[in-house]
């Protein structure tokens, strides 16, 4: 039997009835509670025949054989996941139930459940023996059937069926709410030695925190919650009247599901409030008079991701899973998974809710949720330092329903990297000592078979001749090529250097193959056929303006227990990639080369940053990736559901466009608006420096084609390369 399987039938079942088929238990136990309790007088005596009077001259031994401890233990409570600034991103649960001190739970609540459960509940001590003979009398008469049991007998019951649901443990659950004799008495003895260890408080507390009020809603703070919007503490008579019904049949009675049943019982509740005085006429009449659905301010809860707030939804996901890789949390991921459901705990994590919004809307005011032309946008953004999100987005809606997706594109989708992947080659440039003033490029796009080298030696390749749109031809400066995003001149590049350690820097920096290897060292992968995420390239171009190091991305900050117990602390997780100086000139190049080249994307103040644009065949992938000292942003716009469709000749949110770029549409409509706002309150701070060379006199330095456009060449794999 699972959790779930638990949960229901706590909440299904009635263990405070009893049929005439139990009156010998019961009669067994209530002589010997009586005898024990020391209220049996003249008055109360009952004659006892037969084999009932046997059985009853053996209780007190039997009874004292039975365990007078009892474990209780602390119920089942829902966790939370928690953004930045401590809003509640998720819930999870099997049962949602939110546990709360006395104080915080209001007073005419308690008096509520007190009348209607257990009016002598501050007189006896566990165990009502006046109720016993009452539910004895009624039964035996044929009367309907009565309940025995008192709020502590209540409180022994859902305690032991709650141990067995935290333990997975079926049989007890069962025998917490068989109907037997033997776990009548053991019941009785329980609540007696729960009396001397807990006072009335404590026990009326932890009843009303463990108690069942809806299908999956337990103690009365959730079930506050869940039918008022409220806390327990603000509860009214009426609210009290209406949730003290309910723990007598939480399914039956749900307001939200059964109004008129709930309301009935409500009535019930304020009937005995009103014949025990708690209440007056007038106030009984005032509320009578309120129908339940004018009463309930319901909050629509969901569990788990399906139910994160806003936005979030994609960034919950990829939370849960650093959460459930973590041995911390138990040696499996089905134990992580109920600690996760039961231990109330708290998972506090790197999201910052007001960059989300602005990713989000940043994202749907460049192609709104749902738009015709079906193309999609994501954003992933860090910290450097430490590689905590910030911000995880898309334009579509989390869930299972129609439209929706639960695929989180900004961190698991794979899509064709076109140029921000030549990066790496100039990554590499720098890290074999050249110059960002050094010349590449030619007029000849032609390479001949052995025109490329690994670890010192000429590898074979295809003779391969380069494609280029006009312009983008000739011999320049490397930071010129950066700029004009030329693939002639990032072939030449790459074959200056070491070709397979260009991909073994992007590997190092994150960037893999599907198979988590370095990509494919053949020269057209060098101008993007390989695929990665926005995600990945947040994290990579972060390495290049924070000295080198390369931070794993990082979305949980610590995870506590119910009492506040710290289980873990996350420290960013960060090591060397790249020398810090060969970090600071890709750094500084990428800044020299966007404030030439970049016109169209501005930051406010003049804050400078470092970017790289991408555009892939028929331009059915475009990226701008780009960085400032305190935050790494990565924009990707396409097909997710076919990454390979052009992106040509339609409109998108009302406009038409014959091609999209990288630099003409995610620069200035997603990446600079989102960045914008989320460096709103942080001052213009300079990029790393970083001894790139010395310029040298150059003419037509001033040229700005369209420098993020380009067209397809082969690779001599049969792969298209993707090149703009």
């Amino acid at each position: 039997m699972g959790a779930s399987t638990y949960s229901g039938f706590m909440s299904h079942s009635h263990p405070r009835f009893v049929s005439p088929a139990q009156l010998v238990g019961l009669l067994i136990a209530f002589v010997s509670t009586s005898t024990l309790l020391g209220v049996l007088g003249a008055g109360m005596l009952v004659p006892i025949t037969g084999s009932v009077a046997i059985v009853a001259k053996a209780v007190p031994s039997v009874f004292n054989d039975l365990p007078s401890q009892i474990e209780v233990v602390e119920p089942a409570e829902e966790s939370q996941m928690l953004d930045a600034s401590g809003a509640v991103i998720a819930r999870f649960y099997d049962k949602q139930r939110i546990v709360v001190p006395s104080e915080a739970i209001a007073e005419p609540m308690k008096k509520a459940i007190v009348a209607i459960e257990d009016k002598r509940f501050y007189e006896h001590n566990g165990v009502d023996a006046t109720g016993i003979a009452r539910a004895l009398v009624n039964n035996l008469a044929d009367s309907g059937m009565q309940g025995a049991s008192t709020i502590t007998q209540q409180y022994v019951r859902n305690a032991l069926q709650e141990k067995g649901y935290l333990e997975g443990d079926a049989e007890q659950v069962n025998a917490a709410t068989e109907q037997t004799s033997a776990r009548k008495l053991r019941e009785i003895k329980y609540a007696l030695a729960l009396e001397r260890k807990m006072n009335k408080d404590q026990i009326l507390t932890g009843y009303l925190n463990i108690a069942p009020f809806g299908p999956v809603t337990y103690g009365v703070e959730a079930a506050s919650q869940r039918y008022f919007s409220k806390s327990a503490s603000e509860l009214s008579t009426l609210e009290a009247a209406l949730l003290a019904g309910l723990v007598q049949s939480p399914v039956e009675h749900d307001p939200l599901t059964y109004p008129e049943a709930a309301q009935e019982r409500r009535n019930v509740v304020l009937d005995v409030l009103l014949q025990q005085g708690i209440i007056t006429q007038e106030e009984y009449d005032a509320d009578i008079a309120v129908p339940v659905a004018d009463m309930l301010h319901p909050t629509a809860s969901y569990e788990g991701c399906i139910g994160a707030s806003g936005s979030s939804g994609y960034f919950c996901d990829f939370a849960l899973a650093q959460y459930l890789s973590d041995d911390t949390y138990g040696p499996n991921e089905a134990e992580r998974l109920h600690l996760l459901k039961t231990g109330g705990l708290t998972i506090r994590t790197t999201l910052d809710p007001e960059k989300q919004q602005a990713a989000f809307s940043a994202l749907t005011a460049a192609i709104p949720v749902g738009d015709p032309s079906g193309v999609n946008d994501a954003l992933a953004s860090v910290v450097p330092q430490t590689g905590a999100i910030v911000a995880l987005a898309q334009n579509t809606i989390y869930g299972v329903e129609e439209g929706q997706t639960m695929t989180s594109f900004a961190a698991n989708g794979r899509f064709q990297a076109g140029s921000t992947f030549k990066v790496f080659a100039l990554t590499q440039w720098f890290k074999e000592g050249h110059s960002a003033y050094e010349t590449v490029g030619s007029n000849n796009r032609f390479y001949g078979p052995h025109a490329f080298k690994c670890a010192g030696q000429p590898i074979t390749t295809e003779g391969w001749t380069v494609n280029d749109l006009p312009g983008k031809d000739g011999p320049m400066p490397a930071l010129r090529a950066v700029g004009l995003s030329g693939n002639q001149a990032f072939i030449s590049m790459a074959s200056k250097v070491d070709l397979c350690a260009i991909f073994q820097t992007a590997a190092d920096l994150g960037v893999t193959g599907k198979n988590g290897e370095p990509v494919l060292p053949v020269p057209a992968n060098v101008l993007g056929t390989s695929s990665a995420s926005p995600l990945q390239m947040a994290i990579a171009f972060a390495a290049f303006t924070n000295g080198g190091l390369k931070c794993e991305p990082m979305a949980l900050t610590s995870v506590t227990d119910r009492t506040e117990n710290t289980l873990r602390e996350y420290a960013p997780n960060c090591t060397p990639a790249l020398d810090p100086s060969v970090a600071n000139k890709v750094a500084t190049t990428l800044g020299l080369s966007t404030s030439q080249y970049y016109q169209e994307v501005r930051l406010p103040n003049g804050q400078p940053y470092g970017a790289k644009s991408g555009t892939t065949d028929d331009n059915a992938n475009t990226w701008f990736t780009g960085f400032t000292p305190s935050l790494s942003t990565s924009t990707w716009v396409g097909h997710a559901d076919s990454s390979t469709t052009p992106v040509q000749n339609t409109v998108i949110n009302g406009q038409f466009y014959p091609v999209v770029y990288g630099l003409t549409f995610g620069g200035p409509k997603i990446w600079a608006p989102y960045m914008s706002a989320a460096l709103a309150h942080t001052p213009v701070e300079p990029l790393p420096v970083g001894a790139i060379g010395s310029p040298r006199p150059t003419t037509n330095s001033s040229q700005n084609p369209n420098h993020d456009q380009g067209s397809s060449e082969h690779n001599g794999t049969s792969e298209n390369a993707s090149t703009h």
